[in-house]
C-alpha cells in the first residue's frame, strides 16, 4: 500500500464500519482505516468486530499490548485486508494498557511492531500521539522505533495522549517526526476542510493527511479536499450520502444503534434536524430511517 499523497479516513471507534468506509471511498478517500479490533478477542474468535468485503483500500487497526496476540491478529487479518495498523494513540483503552498508554513503553512497541511485520504478510503502520502527555513529548522516538522494526508508515496525531480537542494541534511535532524518519508520515488533527489539509501539508511536510472528526456526518470532505488541491471534485449532498450509507448498512447488517448514531451526525446542523433526530430516536428498523429520509 502506498501511503504518499493520499487523503485518508482515520480509524474512529463507533464510526468507521464497512458501510461508512464504503461511502467515504465513494467520495474520494484513498485509504480507509477500520475501527479498533481487539487482538485477543479476535484471535480467540469470540468477537466479530469488523466486516471486510473486498475492500481494496482498507487498513485494519489493531489494539493490544502483547506481541503474541497482536501479531497473531495481524496474521489473520493480513489474509483479508490490504494492510494493518497498531493503535498507539487511543485514550479510551488506557485501562487495558493499550492504545496511547503504550507510548510510555518504547521497547514493548518495538517488540510488537517487529512481530507484526514478521507475521502479517502485508504492510504494517502505526498511529501515534505527540507524546505521553504535554510534558513528555516522545513522538520522534516512538516513530523511529517503529521504523527500525519494519513499519511502512507512521500516522501522527498532533496532540499528546489525554489532551482534549480544544487544544491546538502541534504541527511542529508532526514535522519533527517527518524530518526524523524516511518512511511516509501521515498528518492527523483538526482537518475539517481543504484549507486545513493544505495547512497540514505546508506546516509539517507530511506525505499524506488523515481526516477524523471532519468526516463524521460529512464524507464529502474527501472530494472537497481533493478539489482544493486541483483534482476533480464532485459535489455530494448529505441526504443522498446517508441513503447510500443506509443501503450498505442494510446489506452488511450494521446494528441499528450504530445506524442511528450515523443518522444523528448526518443531520447535524440541518434546518429541522432536531425534530428529525427525535423521530429517529424512536424507530425500530433501518427501513423506518430510510422512509424518514425519503419523505
Amino acid at each position: 500500500m502506498d501511503y504518499r499523497k493520499k487523503i485518508i479516513l482515520a480509524p474512529i471507534a463507533g464510526v468507521t464500519d464497512i458501510a461508512f468506509r464504503k461511502v467515504c471511498t465513494y467520495c474520494g478517500a484513498d485509504i480507509v482505516y477500520s475501527q479498533m479490533i481487539d487482538s485477543r478477542a479476535f484471535v480467540r474468535g469470540k468477537e466479530d468486530y469488523e466486516i471486510f468485503d473486498n475492500e481494496k483500500n482498507v487498513v485494519a487497526q489493531i489494539i493490544g499490548n502483547d506481541a503474541k496476540s497482536v501479531s497473531e491478529c495481524a496474521k489473520k487479518l493480513g489474509r483479508i485486508v490490504q494492510a494493518v495498523d497498531l493503535n498507539l494513540g487511543c485514550p479510551k483503552v488506557s485501562t487495558q494498557k493499550a492504545g496511547g498508554w503504550l507510548m510510555r513503553k518504547p521497547q514493548l512497541i518495538g517488540d510488537i511492531v517487529r512481530e507484526m511485520v514478521c507475521k502479517a504478510g502485508v504492510p504494517v503502520s502505526a498511529k501515534i500521539r505527540a507524546g505521553i502527555d504535554k510534558d513528555h513529548i516522545n513522538a520522534v522516538k516512538i516513530a523511529k522505533i517503529c521504523e527500525d522494526n519494519g513499519a511502512s508508515a507512521i500516522a501522527v496525531h498532533g496532540r499528546a495522549f489525554g489532551e482534549n480537542y480544544e487544544l491546538p494541534v502541534r504541527h511542529d511535532i508532526i514535522k519533527a517526526v517527518k524530518d526524523a524518519v524516511s518512511i511516509p508520515v501521515i498528518g492527523n488533527g483538526n482537518i475539517f476542510c481543504g484549507e486545513d489539509a493544505k495547512r497540514m501539508y505546508e506546516l509539517t511536510g507530511c506525505d499524506s493527511v488523515m481526516v477524523a472528526r471532519g468526516a463524521i456526518g460529512n464524507p464529502g470532505i474527501f472530494s472537497e479536499i481533493k478539489g482544493f488541491f486541483g483534482k476533480k471534485k464532485k459535489t455530494f449532498d448529505r441526504k443522498s450520502l446517508f441513503l447510500k450509507y443506509l443501503r450498505y448498512a442494510h446489506h452488511y447488517d450494521i446494528c441499528l444503534a450504530d445506524v442511528k448514531k450515523q443518522a444523528q451526525w448526518f443531520t447535524k446542523g440541518d434546518v429541522g434536524g432536531a425534530k428529525l433526530r427525535h423521530r429517529i430516536n424512536n424507530i425500530n428498523t433501518i427501513n423506518e430511517i430510510k422512509q424518514i429520509f425519503s419523505e
